[in-house]
């Protein structure tokens, strides 16, 4: 039996524990978004990781944004870490949710110091089991399909339940100032866009760059009023330059980008193709219609959210796997170029007929 029943008095004071990745922080949203609907007058506090924090920067329903700087320097992590309790302890929380489902993001939760710590049920998908420990408030993850369904149970257990899906991502005004200045110098300023990310974290989600250059080049061949532009994340650079130098069409690389300015350039697109990343996720918050190329992932937890959007899968035993690692590729692999132009096709005539 599913128990998501409201606790105790309302807190005054709530930390919401989602530190990345910048996919995960785009599906709990939502729920921020819920708290602040029902709570106007609560006191909201976000505590996330460095790569991530742009998706919370002016934030209409965050009061505060606590950021715990992870360094590849074990001595400035801890020495963060420590720094980040000690805030938090001074800030003396009535509630705090532990979205993360993680040891890191429990201890943090736990040594808070907060009397109410909400965290996942021991079971739930993709939740470490040690973490479950330092929750003294399970919640359950019920018939919700996709982690963003499931994380709107937190909300629920705080009586703050909602049926209206909301994102609210900022876009700053100097970021779209920055992107209009790239977009104007490609001579591209008000046409219609399509973005390309072939970047990933794993590489067992990874698309083939010929196939990323061949899908370029057959959208300009059918659809001249639409330009390619190639993004990328830290250290992806050299990828899009490969899928750039394989194209036919010349796609236009993006200029360098926080994720700030990405933000204000996927909401200047059409639609967006990707594997499973978290600009995927986030154009698909901001309204865009996506198309999502999913391999070891499950796509019906992690895929784009929202009516409109395409996931591009093979039907494998299989799938899904959540594996790094794989010699194959073959779910990967298996995606046609015509495939996933058969449904950049059908948000594009979409567009054109709304």
């Amino acid at each position: 039996m599913v128990n998501n029943q409201p606790v105790g008095e309302k807190p005054q004071r709530i930390l919401i524990v989602k530190l990345g990745s910048i996919g995960d922080v785009v599906h709990t949203l939502p729920t921020l978004n819920a708290l602040r609907e029902k709570f106007p007058g609560m006191h909201i506090a976000w505590l996330v990781e460095p790569k991530a924090k742009d998706i919370l920067t002016g934030h209409p329903a965050l009061d505060e944004v606590i950021v715990f700087e992870r360094t590849r320097s074990a001595t400035k992590t801890i020495a963060s870490f420590f720094k980040v309790i000690r805030k938090l302890r001074r800030n003396r929380y009535d509630a705090v949710l532990e979205l993360q489902g993680s040891l890191k993001g429990a201890l943090l939760a736990w040594l808070s110091g907060s009397p109410v710590r909400l965290g996942f049920k021991a079971g739930s998908s993709r939740v470490e089991w040690v973490s479950t420990i330092f929750s003294n408030v399970k919640v359950t993850e019920g018939s919700a399909s996709h982690i963003l369904e499931r994380n709107l149970n937190f909300a629920k257990r705080l009586g703050a339940g909602n049926d209206e899906i909301c994102f609210n991502i900022n876009i700053g005004e100097q970021e779209s100032k920055y992107i209009e200045s790239f977009l104007k110098s490609n001579g591209i300023e008000g046409k219609r866009i399509i973005i390309l990310h072939p970047g990933v974290t794993w590489s067992t989600k990874r698309w083939p760059s010929e196939r990323y250059s061949e899908l370029a080049d057959r959208i300009k061949s059918d659809f001249e009023d639409v330009d390619v532009v190639l993004t990328y994340g830290p250290g992806e650079k050299l990828l899009v330059k490969e899928v750039c130098r394989l194209s036919k069409s010349s796609p236009i690389i993006s200029c360098p980008t926080t994720l700030g300015q990405l933000i204000a350039l996927l909401a200047k697109c059409q639609t967006m193709v990707s594997s499973d990343t978290g600009p995927l996720h986030i154009a698909a918050a901001l309204g865009k219609r996506v198309i999502g190329l999913y391999g070891p992932i499950d796509s019906t937890r992690n895929g784009p959210y929202g009516d409109g959007n395409f996931v591009v899968k093979k039907d494998l035993a299989c799938l899904p796997c959540w594996r790094k690692k794989c010699k194959s590729l073959s779910c990967m692999k298996g995606i046609a170029v015509s495939e996933v132009l058969e449904k950049v096709t059908a948000v594009l005539h979409k567009k054109l007929c709304s």
